[in-house]
């Protein structure tokens, strides 16, 4: 959302060497910014002259047609709402005397060009930055005068631009903004943005920066910017903190299971084979129908009970550690002191007992141990579980 009218242009400070005699006149005019005057004659700078002049001649012209528009449009939308009308206009809307005059070009043509064009959101900007301009400068607008908040901003150096982000920001923003202005005099879109963020990121926050307003020590853009980044860095510390201890505890539980698998022993409730199973010439499973019933859904959590329970965090492990391992595997082929990198981080990067909640208890390289060992075991396990359970040839499936 921009503004209706260019900036007020700056005034800045004169040397003698800024200060010429214009070529027409003779008599001393305009301020140049720096390094003008190497790049233009005199004729060419009494132009320039002109059309600054001309430029903020124009600005004031906008901007006086644009504080005229809000004085009428709120002395007609006074009128129509006691009439009980709201302010819409045709088209299907209620009536509204501003819009209707305005399409008439009772107003003028440039405001009839606004209505012809629909442009109802640049009136409404309009409307929103002289609201917020008096919610803004408060007692200063109760003084008696005939201008408007708005004329009262921009004498203030406050743009619409600045106002209306001021309006759209929440109550809370708007409230810091509004101290921030108390404080420094000074209200930038760019340090509204930076408020609004700060409001919204680090709601927990608000009262350290309203302190730091107060003294003066948060008071530009680059300030909040400075102090989110350190903000953010701290929640990251904080997040890689929880992630560690969660991992940890997540290693402790492993180790737990691990050991209760190394002491675990096999229930010897399960049917024996019938010694002749294996001498008939056809091996059948059951039928269809037996697969159904009761008896089966409790063979089956007795036999199949929680195999494939592990297996989804299992495969994703095992595919992690696969990836992992493959740039170990890179890296060392080229790294020279690989070997003793891994030494001095196992005695000195970590303390012990943070070294033994990262990695186990028995740490970094008696764990890798263990967990080769433990998966040669499971793999011999799995050979005989795919060996016993693979189907007889001459298997059959009794669809009764």
């Amino acid at each position: 959302m921009g503004d209706l009218h260019p900036p007020p242009l700056p005034v800045p400070t004169l040397s003698m060497t800024d200060i010429i005699p214009t070529p027409e006149t003779g008599q001393f005019s305009g301020a140049y910014p720096h390094g003008t005057l190497d790049k233009y004659n005199a004729a060419e700078l009494d132009q320039i002259n002109k059309v600054q002049q001309a430029g903020q001649l124009l600005s004031k012209t906008k901007h006086q047609l644009n504080c005229e528009v809000i004085r009428l449009k709120l002395l007609l939308d006074g009128e129509d709402q006691a009439d009980g009308l709201s302010q819409n206009g045709n088209n299907g809307r209620p009536a509204s005397r501003f819009w209707d005059g305005a399409r008439a070009g009772d107003f003028g043509k440039e405001v009839k060009s606004w209505a012809e064009k629909d442009d109802r959101k640049k009136v409404a900007r309009l409307i929103d930055a002289n609201n917020a301009a008096a919610i803004l400068l408060g007692s200063s607008v109760a003084i008696a005068t005939k201008l408007l908040p708005f004329e009262l901003a921009r004498e203030r150096g406050i743009g619409q631009t600045a106002l209306c982000t001021y309006m759209r920001i929440s109550p809370e923003a708007r409230e810091m903004a509004t101290h921030y202005f108390t404080v420094t005099d000074e209200f930038r879109s760019d340090m509204l943005q930076e408020i609004e963020q700060v409001i919204r990121e680090f709601p927990e926050h608000t009262e350290f920066v309203l302190n730091a307003i107060t003294n003066k020590t948060l008071t530009f853009p680059s300030h909040f910017k400075e102090q989110k980044a350190e903000w953010r860095a701290q929640a990251r510390e904080r997040e890689a903190a929880q992630q560690a201890l969660e991992q940890a505890a997540q290693l402790a539980d492993a180790e737990n299971k691990e050991e209760e698998a190394d002491n675990y022993e096999p229930s010897t409730n399960a049917e024996e084979t019938p010694e002749n199973l294996n001498s008939v010439a056809v091996r059948r499973t059951h039928p269809r129908s037996w697969w159904k019933s009761k008896k089966a859904a409790l063979k089956v959590e007795e036999i199949v009970c929680n195999l494939d329970k592990p297996l989804p965090n299992l495969i994703k492990g095992l595919a992690g550690l696969n990836i992992s391992l493959k740039d170990q595997f890179a890296i060392s082929s080229h790294m020279v002191d690989y070997a003793e990198f891994w030494a001095g981080y196992d005695r000195f990067f970590y303390s012990e007992r943070t070294h033994q909640a990262k990695w186990g208890k028995k740490g970094r390289l008696e764990r890798m141990k263990q967990l080769r060992k433990s998966m040669l075991e499971v793999a011999g396990k799995l050979d005989a579980y795919i060996s016993a359970t693979e189907p007889p040839e001459n298997i059959e499936y009794p669809e009764g």
